[in-house]
């Protein structure tokens, strides 16, 4: 569940500030973490905004124009972090914005190293 709302809220952003063009969406794995990248090709962010951009209540644009709280990237990043991984911004303003969210890969442990399941 965690990852759903974090994926959530990063396609909502994207959507919402998009300005009705395309968003593009990739998940890789590199270097023993799967990377999940969320670009748009809207409005961009200013580089005045990008350093409190994932605090609480933060938000990089007027709230009467967009809505919204100032919490969804507040959240993503909590929840992220919490899996051990890391999120971050690039923006330029005017060029959208793309979002990275990086997770450790953690195998799936072996037949063998699964603990017995007793039924009473």
């Amino acid at each position: 569940m965690c990852l759903d709302q974090v994926l959530v809220n990063l396609l909502t952003n994207a959507a919402k500030y998009g300005a009705g063009r395309p968003v593009h969406v990739r998940v890789e794995e590199v270097g023993g973490f799967a990377r999940l990248t969320v670009r748009d090709e809207g409005i961009g962010i200013t580089p005045e905004a990008l350093p409190r951009l994932f605090g609480r209540f933060e938000r990089a644009v007027s709230d009467r124009q967009y809505g919204g709280l100032g919490l969804g990237l507040y959240i993503s990043r909590q929840l992220v972090e919490a899996m051990g991984g890391r999120v971050c911004v690039d923006s330029r303003l005017g060029e959208g914005a793309t979002f990275t969210v990086e997770l450790p890969l953690q195998p799936a442990p072996a037949a063998d190293e699964l603990a017995p399941v007793t039924v009473s």
